[in-house]
């Protein structure tokens, strides 16, 4: 079993708590273990805690009037699985406008947010880092926002080469295709492209980068 006071030490958002800070905020947190596959939570529901991926791996995703999976980003260790906060009169109320499911097996802690609101959110150094988590998820969302609405199949290939290439490397054609939101014919059809104008090769099966600024043009 994980330590929660150890693992509380290791995130950067706590940095700024004295061990008897880090006792307390342990005395309103729990560690959960998800297998492969597991709801974490629905979208629109509503949560009592903050959310936060100690190892593993989820998806965050929608479900369309189709039933559709729409997919949104994906979240990897040490990363808080963001929620959407709205205050009602005193009491806070967590809601979320996105599902979260395990990809693997994954460790999450989960602390009481109407308790850590009364315990903690006076501190500076706390709301700083939680404005900071908040321009964090604000970046992943322009990502979305850019990769659905803006990019076409070659800038949503080129920008995952240039900021995830090993796990672009990693995964199957129809997982990245996924991911991108766009056919497995096509990646076939834009991998093949940058190949023949020179941007990348494929050596050993992997995706090798030969000219990094050609490849961000394609985005910027």
């Amino acid at each position: 079993m994980r330590n929660t006071e150890a693992v509380l030490r290791n995130i950067e958002l706590f940095d700024s708590l004295n061990e008897e800070e880090i006792k307390k905020l342990a005395s309103i947190s729990k560690i959960e273990h998800y297998a492969p596959n597991s709801i974490v939570f629905y979208e629109n529901d509503d949560l009592s805690n903050v959310y936060y991926l100690i190892e593993g791996k989820v998806k965050l995703y929608k479900i369309d009037k189709f039933d559709n999976e729409i997919f949104f980003t994906d979240l990897k260790n040490d990363s808080f699985i963001y929620l959407i906060k709205k205050t009602v009169k005193n009491e806070v109320v967590c809601s979320t406008f996105y599902s979260v499911e395990t990809l693997k097996e994954s460790d999450v802690l989960l602390i009481d947010i109407e308790k850590f609101k009364h315990m903690f959110m006076h501190k500076y150094e706390i709301l700083q880092g939680v404005l900071h988590e908040t321009y964090k998820l604000v970046g992943r969302l322009q990502y979305i926002i850019n990769r659905d609405l803006i990019f076409d199949g070659s800038a949503k290939v080129a920008y995952m080469l240039c900021h995830n290439l090993d796990e672009f490397n990693s995964m199957k054609k129809n997982e990245i295709a996924y991911h991108l939101h766009i056919q497995p014919e096509t990646l076939s059809r834009i991998v093949k492209k940058l190949q023949k104008e020179g941007l990348i090769r494929i050596e050993n099966k992997e995706v090798i980068i030969l000219d990094r600024a050609r490849l961000e043009s394609l985005y910027k």
